[in-house]
């Protein structure tokens, strides 16, 4: 395995993930490795990704911005939420289709539905979370109504 920083960032330009090697907070720089080059990135141009901690079903790490899949048992339905930090802890918010967040607006309904990651990956037994995506390349697709995501470079 690399030696890396856990941390992942987002490239804004290149629109892909990749794992951070470096920090350098002086230049506000970060380096990473594309390939086998180590390049440089500045702060404004990237989103800094946290691991959570947590691993999904085919033990691949959880990071802040990834969109999950789950089920917690036979009689709930399979939910797609993506993974957020917030007041210190990590959590899920739902995803909704456009069409459903655009009639929660309509009715005014408040559709912001956040679950702790932590429970979540203890309870969720019927079928456990699995990484599908990162919310920067997540869509919804209006003609198949399944969620289509592009794959990233890791």
């Amino acid at each position: 395995m690399r030696d890396h920083f856990k941390f992942k960032i987002y490239h804004k330009s290149l629109k892909k993930s990749f794992f951070v090697t470096s920090i350098d907070y002086k230049n506000n720089i970060v380096c990473y490795e594309n390939g086998d080059k180590t390049l440089e990135v500045s702060f404004e141009n990237i989103i800094m990704l946290m691991p959570t901690g947590i691993y999904d079903s085919k033990n691949n790490e959880i990071y802040e911005g990834d969109v999950i899949t789950y089920q917690s048992n036979s009689l709930s339905p399979k939910k797609v939420s993506t993974v957020i930090y917030e007041n210190g802890c990590f959590m899920t918010k739902l995803l909704l289709s456009k069409q459903l967040e655009a009639r929660a607006k309509k009715d005014n309904i408040d559709n912001d539905i956040f679950t702790d990651l932590l429970f979540l990956a203890t309870t969720a037994n019927y079928k456990p979370i699995k990484i599908i995506g990162n919310i920067f390349t997540y869509n919804y697709d209006k003609n198949s109504k399944k969620a289509k995501t592009t794959k990233l470079t890791i």
